[in-house]
């Protein structure tokens, strides 16, 4: 008896799990989008993993999270947001989470994109993009 009893308590913490995951993300992704409408690239780099994929007009490499915040920080200076929208998100077979946005800043419009791994139980960038729409 207990060999099936002990499965049927468990099983509501497995069925929640998912959703805990895509709460999560979804929380992550908001905060992000806030962090890049309001220019904040102290706040955005806080998501990074401690090496993250960098590529905006004139960079593009593999920076530490404090050099990719002063990149990210004379990038906003640069070019104020005005605008900043998500227009799709979603997920790959391996669990990555990513976003597709378009930000408008300075007098451009770009598109932003970025990758989220989990790392230690909770999401954080490995790929950032901004590129300029033409």
């Amino acid at each position: 008896m207990f060999r099936f009893f002990f499965p049927v308590i468990w099983l509501p913490f497995f069925a929640l799990a998912p959703s805990v995951l895509i709460s999560q993300t979804v929380e992550i992704n908001t905060q992000i989008a806030s962090a890049v409408s309001t220019g904040n690239a102290t706040e955005l780099a806080s998501y990074f993993n401690t090496m993250v994929d960098l590529s905006i007009p004139g960079t593009e490499d593999t920076f530490g999270k404090t050099q990719a915040t002063r990149i990210l920080q004379d990038f906003f200076s640069k070019y104020p947001v005005k605008s900043y929208k998500t227009n799709k998100q979603g997920s790959s077979t391996d669990g990555s989470q990513f976003a597709i946005g378009r930000m408008e800043a300075g007098n451009k419009i770009f598109r932003i994109y970025y990758l989220m791994k989990k790392s230690m139980d909770k999401y954080l960038i490995q790929q950032f993009q901004i590129q300029e729409e033409n």
